[in-house]
């Protein structure tokens, strides 16, 4: 039998997952910030970490995310290892394979690898307005939207995201709570 502290742990573990958990493909304590071990996005290493992705696929689908969330103050999705994670999930799931790689063949037949990043932005805002507004369910738009939700999920469960770009700390004592500070 585990011991208090380990059945705690475990509960605040999932109870702190299952927010972030709903909309993934697997449990609580597969979070990628996990078990991610940190690492720089390398394409010579690509071949290595992917599961479904060939390595243009992988540059593409790194290139989308670091447009969704670039470096900023804080290290951006490729720096947090987005791409392995996007990688990860769809590799998990037929209907997510056949969504991305129809989206990516798209892409390819824009020369979305050959643009500069201002053309690349012409060919992925206009998908995530119709994501974001809804008004657009066609396939490419249902691509951008999985892409996006993806890049979030990855970068804010990484260690990047979640400790450096929220401030989250984690396991910390306080040594009081204050109350509510704000006038009524």
């Amino acid at each position: 039998m585990a011991s208090y502290s380990s059945d705690r742990r475990s509960v605040l573990k999932i109870f702190g997952a299952i927010g972030a958990t709903c909309a993934y493909p697997f449990a609580g304590d597969e979070l990628f910030g996990q078990t991610a071990p940190a690492h720089e996005h390398s394409a010579l290493k690509a071949t290595e970490r992917a599961r479904f992705l060939n390595n243009a696929d992988f540059w593409t689908v790194s290139r989308i995310a670091d447009l969704i969330i670039p470096d900023t103050e804080t290290p951006g999705a490729i720096k947090a290892g987005v791409a392995e994670y996007i990688d990860m999930v769809i590799s998990r799931d037929a209907e997510q394979q056949s969504l991305v790689a129809d989206g990516l063949r798209w892409l390819d037949k824009q020369k979305f690898g050959e643009l500069d990043g201002g053309r690349q932005l012409g060919i992925l805002e206009p998908l995530c307005e119709a994501a974001d507004s809804g008004s657009g369910q066609g396939r490419n738009v249902q691509f951008f939207a999985l892409m996006k939700r993806l890049t979030a999920d990855g970068y804010y469960t990484s260690k990047i995201g979640l400790m450096e770009d929220l401030g989250y700390r984690g396991n910390t004592v306080r040594e009081s709570y204050p109350g509510c500070v704000h006038e009524h």
